[in-house]
């Protein structure tokens, strides 16, 4: 698994300026719902109330903390587990950046304090490390082998309706496929994100 991992770090999906607007231009017109649809999901499968409540807590924790230290795993907070802080984080950045980023790509105005929020998100912490960071939360949730078996699944998957409707209703599959389509959702919006919004201002206006 771990050579699974790797060649997809290597791998990006988003490889452009004009890839990333045509995913988010897809993404604000169709797939904003399904990516917090995901996440409501994803806390019901982890169980885990105390997450909840961390969510609800993370704008009083970054008045206290700095984004890159709650999302690194290692801040100890009384109360809360170091695992739990990440992943709120993580969940809570993602919220963000979905709401941050229809408004921002449409009216890019560098002066929008907006356009500081959303960049200091993606500075404090990579793209790649925020996508495999989402992979653990989500092999917490359908562990290593449902997670490999519907990897060798996908590889020989024919890109059409009947293949995916075939793979929806695989009894070894269908339990978690839609954490597993939403994390794919997930990733190519991040990858789509970081490349628009890392473009300085000036290159970002002439491609709108």
């Amino acid at each position: 698994m771990k050579n699974n991992e790797n060649s997809k770090e290597e791998k990006k999906l988003v490889r452009s300026m004009q890839q990333a607007r045509t995913v988010l231009d897809m993404f604000l017109l169709n797939s904003e719902k399904s990516l917090e649809s995901g996440i409501s999901e994803l806390l019901d499968k982890l169980k885990n109330p105390n997450l909840d409540l961390l969510l609800d807590r993370y704008p009083d924790l970054l008045r206290e903390y700095e984004l890159e230290e709650l999302l690194s795993g290692d801040l100890e907070i009384r109360g809360a587990e170091m695992q739990d802080v990440k992943t709120a984080g993580l969940l809570s950045c993602l919220q963000l950046l979905a709401h941050f980023c229809g408004e921002l790509k449409e009216h890019p105005d560098p002066e929008d304090r907006r356009f500081d929020s959303l960049r200091y998100i993606l500075n404090s912490i990579a793209c790649s490390r925020f996508i495999k960071e989402l992979l653990l939360v989500i092999l917490s949730v359908v562990g290593t082998v449902y997670y490999e078996k519907f990897q060798l699944r996908i590889q020989n998957l024919d890109l059409n309706p009947e293949s995916e409707a075939e793979l929806e209703k695989d009894p070894e599959m269908k339990e978690h496929i839609n954490l597993m389509t939403w994390l794919a959702l997930a990733r190519l919006f991040l990858e789509s994100v970081y490349t628009y919004f890392s473009t300085p201002d000036k290159e970002m206006k002439n491609t709108t």
